[in-house]
């Protein structure tokens, strides 16, 4: 499959949004340092995190940085993911 059509859904689409159209088509690999937002939250020892999540409610969290993901998360998975079906 070819995971560039969804860099255009980022421009009218939050990246959470698109992040979890792209992991769903794909299956929901394994991503280094994105986790699904709810397991960081009970899993967590990191109030910080937690907060994050439970203010914007997201699918998915970036716990390398302590962050929501961004449109350069979801560009780099979805080079991850092409570049990974060849």
């Amino acid at each position: 499959m070819n995971y560039d059509k969804y860099l255009d859904d980022l421009n009218y689409e939050d990246a959470d949004t698109v992040l979890g159209s792209v992991m769903s088509a794909a299956g929901f690999p394994k991503i280094e340092n994105i986790e699904d937002a709810c397991d960081v939250t009970y899993l967590s020892g990191n109030e910080s995190d937690r907060k994050i999540i439970e203010q914007h409610q997201p699918m998915f969290y970036n716990t390398l940085e302590h962050r929501l993901v961004n449109r350069q998360d979801v560009t780099n998975i979805i080079k991850q993911l092409n570049a990974n079906k060849k």
